[in-house]
């Protein structure tokens, strides 16, 4: 008998924000291919005509350059292109099952080491008054702390709710095989005499809605072949504007969407209810890196499963509220990409099939290439600035034929981030692919240190949210913060870079209308080239971010606005829902357009004063 005639699932009304950017999804896929043709042409004829001319430095590392930022882009839209040739290209559907018998168990998994114990029962409790029959789940609390003050409060909340149980493997440092070892102890020691179906993994900061189960579970349940669905994660102390990107849209509602489309959505950590034997049979989490969330989605696909991810806002987390606390995050993210390389050349994983060690090994280095090549093609820009001439110009006719080229190149991939940007109804910017590339030479650092220096953590622990680390004591004085900031958050070096940028283009522009004899043709051969043009733009707008932080540190708002606690429950607050979906910004539109209105309408009563 199939799944959806055992359990009663009801698909809800469609979001209106999502209906009216999906008549951009056909565009989007024709102008990936455009884009990609036009570019397969213009590297060509750019290949072309350096080698059938004298090849100078410059000529090289500029075409170096385009190739390291075109490849960028690139990979987003062949990843549209295979999304659009799937049947079913839309967003996945809204579902819920309905009921309260005979529904599946399910392990609510709670890891935690050294977080505030308000800010994990603030979890918690939400996670025991979600909307599920009480006798089909468990809450089970892992704290690798082994904190006597959480162990109390759990066993607190179990006259109320006798379902929630708070677990210790003993105190571990974050080198124990970290949140992977965590979620393997419950899913062999804590289940191994009543292992439920389903499981589901929420961080200690991460407060899920009371529907969190119901909404996520239909996808698994109609979908056997199905091992895991991921959550978008949504917070409740984000600062307004996101300055650092910290909500991951781009990723979520263009890169996994897409990935969601063909089953091989990447699981996102928090906020994941997956399907327990399948977990199993794979080997139970990967324990060879930091970011074993991602990996286990890999390791998920090599064996044929399919994964999926939900957009709703189904839970919220809390963000890292200082510069540096973000830059570890993003550094360990980092970390553990790169610990995939040498594990899977290791003949602890031989056990694997050898075409999942090579899809592993080639993500984790695509990975750590980007930030390379993110590096040094933003340190290349000044210097090509003051180069001269970017391109052969001995063949009057390939000189023409690069630029015209050049110029549709250019001009086609802003095409393609508009419209990728409307699809998604502007949630990210263009060129949001390279958001948090600023943070490319940190990154590099933090994993040559890793592996050449100390493979421990900067601070007191891996975990970013604990209270342990240094960043999360906010005693420190300003002067003190910026100064951690510049130096240790590498802050100067995105400074000095943009420095040197203005001061280059000044010197190039002044030295090139000095000379008497320049023309339109040497212009945009040298500092008007439109590519060398587009780059610097997007090396501006990336290393211009942790600088305008320093300058006007954003407030982070109180997490407790927004999770006001009922009765002992946390959820997430309506409006912080309105929020998460941007409809707070729709309203706030039209309050705009309303005082527009009554502006305008006072203006010109004020100019007729017979009315």
């Amino acid at each position: 008998m199939a799944a959806d005639q055992i359990y009663d699932i009801r698909e809800l009304p469609e979001d209106p924000r999502i209906r009216s950017g999906r008549r951009y999804r056909n565009y989007l896929s024709y102008v990936a291919q455009s884009a990609i043709w036009i570019g397969n042409i213009y590297v060509t004829l750019r290949l072309l005509a350096i080698l059938l001319s004298p090849q100078t430095w410059q000529v090289w590392v500029m075409f170096l350059v385009e190739a390291v930022f075109f490849d960028l882009s690139r990979k987003d839209q062949h990843l549209v292109i295979a999304a659009s040739k799937v049947k079913e290209n839309g967003p996945r559907k809204r579902l819920r099952v309905h009921g309260s018998k005979d529904l599946p168990h399910v392990d609510v998994l709670l890891p935690c080491c050294g977080e505030d114990v308000d800010v994990i029962m603030a979890t918690v409790r939400a996670a025991c008054a979600l909307d599920y029959p009480a006798s089909c789940f468990r809450v089970r609390v892992l704290d690798d702390g082994g904190s006597a003050a959480l162990k109390e409060a759990v066993s607190a909340l179990q006259s109320q709710w006798s379902h929630v149980s708070y677990h210790s493997r003993g105190k571990q440092s974050g080198m124990v095989f970290a949140k992977s070892g965590n979620l393997n102890y419950a899913l062999t020691t804590l289940q191994r005499e009543t292992p439920p179906e389903f499981c589901a993994i929420l961080d200690a900061d991460s407060v899920p809605c009371p529907d969190f189960l119901r909404a996520t579970l239909p996808h698994l349940l109609q979908s056997p072949d199905a091992a895991l669905v991921s959550t978008r994660q949504y917070f409740s102390n984000l600062p307004n504007g996101d300055p650092l990107s910290q909500t991951r849209s781009h990723f979520y509602t263009c890169q996994n969407a897409a990935l969601d489309v063909l089953g091989l959505a990447i699981d996102a950590g928090s906020g994941a209810v997956f399907r327990r034997s399948a977990i199993v049979q794979v080997g139970l989490y990967p324990t060879f890196s930091f970011s074993e969330d991602w990996q286990l989605s890999q390791i998920l696909h090599g064996n044929g499963w399919r994964t999926f991810q939900v957009q709703e806002p189904l839970q919220f987390g809390l963000v890292p509220d200082s510069l540096t606390g973000h830059c570890a995050q993003r550094n360990r993210w980092n970390i553990g990409h790169a610990q995939q390389i040498p594990a899977m050349l290791s003949s602890d994983y031989k056990h694997y099939k050898k075409s999942l060690r090579r899809s592993v090994i080639w993500d984790g280095f695509g990975i750590v290439a980007g930030e390379v090549e993110c590096f040094f093609g933003f340190l290349a820009v000044p210097l090509l600035f003051l180069s001269g001439q970017l391109i052969p110009t001995t063949n009057p006719s390939l000189v023409k034929a690069q630029i015209f080229m050049s110029v549709c190149q250019v001009s086609v991939m802003w095409i393609y981030e508009y419209v990728q940007a409307a699809l998604n109804n502007f949630q990210s910017a263009p060129f949001a692919h390279l958001e948090n590339k600023w943070l490319a030479g940190p990154n590099i650092l933090a994993i040559l240190r890793f592996y050449l220096v100390s493979a421990k953590p900067k601070g007191s622990s891996f975990v970013t949210g604990s209270i342990l680390n240094t960043w999360n004591q906010h005693a420190l004085s300003a002067c003190r913060r910026i100064y951690l900031d510049l130096w240790k958050n590498g802050v100067f070096y995105n400074l000095s870079l943009l420095l040197a940028i203005v001061w280059a283009v000044y010197y190039a522009a002044t030295s090139l209308m000095e000379n008497q004899e320049y023309t339109i043709t040497s212009l945009l051969t040298s500092v008007a080239f439109p590519p060398l043009l587009h780059i610097c733009y997007l090396t501006l707008s990336v290393n211009w971010v942790p600088v305008a932080y320093i300058l006007k540190p954003p407030h982070y708002p109180n997490r407790s606005s927004h999770l006001p606690a009922e009765n002992g429950k946390s959820a997430p607050h309506v409006e912080a829902k309105r929020e998460a979906t941007s409809e707070s910004r729709w309203h706030a539109v039209d309050k705009v357009g309303k005082e527009i209105l009554h502006l305008g309408t006072r203006l010109e009563i004020q100019e007729r004063p017979e009315l």
